[in-house]
């Protein structure tokens, strides 16, 4: 079964909006490893072809399969990563 993981990279002026949002992804998909990372993080610079933040990258056994650049409702971050983790 693979293993999938959520990272949210943000600046300072989104840091709490993505500490909220990985709280309700959390919430709704318990089972999932979710993390906020700043976009110093080297993978971000790795899988990125973008330079904006906020940004959801979906990893599937420590590939990178999805990227979303946009600042999502907690409802619609947590259906856009349901849809590619089930």
């Amino acid at each position: 079964m693979p293993n999938y993981k959520v990272v949210l990279f943000t600046d300072s002026i989104n840091q709490q909006y993505m500490t909220e949002q990985q709280q309700a992804i959390n919430n709704s998909l318990p089972d999932l490893t979710v993390e906020v990372v700043n976009y110093t993080d080297s993978r971000f610079a790795k899988f990125s072809d973008k330079n904006r933040v906020p940004c959801i990258m979906v990893f599937k056994d420590e590939a990178r399969m999805q990227t979303r650049h946009s600042k999502l409702s907690h409802s619609e971050a947590v259906n856009w990563i349901t849809t590619r983790v089930t």
